[in-house]
């Protein structure tokens, strides 16, 4: 059994209450935004804080929650307390209930490690994959609308590219596809061993990349799983990349930024419809 609690408070509040709370012995420092407005896109390098922040600080059951009561009183004028027991769970079993195999349009499965009795469908095209350290297992909305293209989209006997492959389930995925040669390419070291270490799992072969040292390619499909700035930021990058009549994949962005993605591409691409999923839009591309 653990002791949890939960304080709401103001953004500049949260240092000074995180370090008192370390100070009387909290194991684990959680921050989440009290109204649940998400920060889709903090600048690089900043941990987001909210306006309005709840701090969910984890203690060993012995702890002597009046102390902790008055201590936060007197250095951090707190007066609302949310004390709570937490039962022992084993976290890890936890975390894989929360993963099943999940299908994107009629033929693409991803499925976990740990569902090895799961029966694909005859015809399906599975990709064995688990969560991990780099974004992208099928879960989020922009994932899915990229994976959903492809098994719309067959790659098979392109060139593709996956630029900010995270895990590589979209370069994974055109390859089981029948792409004839597939790049993934990312500025995060993390997810450019993911992406390998995913490709061996899965038997196919993927030319894999640190941004810094990608090669000169040219591609009949550019898949960019990114954000709205970055996307926009590499419009003279991927443009030269692709061929005459080729086509560009973007997600990652909100639907209020479509329109200022799209300009940057514009000159060079004819968009087809865009696709929402929630709050998330997918642009289609082709370059004239």
């Amino acid at each position: 059994m653990w002791i949890q609690l939960k304080l709401d408070v103001k953004r500049q509040q949260v240092d000074l209450i995180s370090e008192v709370l370390s100070a009387l012995g909290s194991l684990s420092l959680t921050f989440s935004d009290t109204h649940d407005n998400p920060i889709f896109e903090p600048p690089v390098g900043d941990t987001p804080i909210w306006d309005n922040t709840t701090i969910t600080a984890l203690f060993e059951n012995t702890i002597d929650k009046k102390h902790i009561k008055n201590s936060l009183e007197e250095i951090c004028d707190i007066e609302q307390f949310d004390f709570s027991e937490v039962a022992d769970k084993k976290w890890e079993l936890e975390s894989i209930a929360d993963f099943k195999p999940m299908l994107f349009g009629d033929n693409i499965w991803v499925v976990p490690s740990w569902c090895s009795d799961f029966k694909a469908p005859k015809n399906a095209i599975v990709l064995d994959l688990d969560p991990g350290l780099a974004f992208g297992t099928g879960t989020h909305q922009t994932t899915s609308l990229c994976l959903e293209y492809l098994d719309k989209n067959s790659p098979k006997g392109l060139t593709v590219v996956d630029y900010g492959c995270g895990s590589g389930i979209l370069a994974i995925a055109a390859a089981k596809l029948g792409a004839k040669k597939v790049f993934a390419i990312d500025n995060d070291p993390q997810a450019v061993q993911a992406t390998k270490d995913n490709a061996l799992k899965n038997g196919v072969s993927i030319e894999v990349y640190l941004n810094t040292n990608e090669p000169k390619i040219t591609c009949d499909l550019l898949l960019a799983n990114i954000l709205a700035k970055p996307l926009q930021n590499l419009a003279p990058h991927f443009t030269p990349m692709i061929k005459n009549k080729g086509v560009i994949v973007l997600a990652g962005l909100l639907n209020e930024q479509k329109q200022a993605v799209k300009s940057a591409y514009q000159q060079d691409f004819i968009f087809k419809k865009s696709l929402k999923k929630g709050d998330w839009t997918r642009l289609l591309g082709i370059k004239k």
